[in-house]
């Protein structure tokens, strides 16, 4: 079960996410749920009684077929977002970091492609977006493009609070 909780005007959830960088740190992997104009860092929820780390891991291989990549947590994001249904979203997010080689797992940097799961296929596509044309599209936490563009190698968590 997700860890999401719905109220009459409000919606709590827990999310967790990657932001994957290519070996040469030129393009960064995110996903566009079905029908929408924005993009997000791969992942999605938490399960009630599972530990963020193997959520992120269980997300990453579900659609991505990522399997044993390291994974350092470095952000913390709480979002407060109003949606156009007048809905208040508020939702946690552990947002963790990894660069991968995508030949080893046969992505082309220059085509998008749907999940590797049947139960996500069609949900959502994911694209290798250019770190340094990041401003041409549209992010649902606007927050995490300066933070991609400006990520540090340090062990450093970033705290963040976002609103929207």
């Amino acid at each position: 079960m997700m860890a999401k909780i719905k109220f009459d005007d409000a919606c709590f959830s827990v999310r967790v996410g990657a932001i994957i960088y290519n070996k040469d740190k030129t393009h960064i992997l995110m996903q566009q749920p079905d029908g929408k104009d924005f993009w997000l860092s791969p992942g999605g929820r938490l399960e009630i009684g599972e530990e963020i780390n193997v959520a992120i891991a269980r997300e990453l291989n579900e659609e991505l077929g990522l399997e044993n990549e390291k994974l350092d947590l470095k952000i913390i994001m709480e979002s407060f977002i109003k949606l156009p249904n007048k809905m208040n979203y508020h939702e946690v997010g552990f947002y963790y970091v990894t660069t991968i080689d995508e030949n080893k797992y046969g992505f082309d940097l220059n085509k998008s492609f749907h999940p590797k799961d049947e139960e996500h296929d069609g949900a959502s596509i994911f694209k290798w977006l250019k770190i340094d044309e990041l401003s041409d599209y549209i992010f649902f936490h606007e927050a995490l493009k300066n933070i991609i563009i400006n990520l540090d190698d340090t062990n450093n968590i970033e705290h963040i609070i976002y609103q929207k």
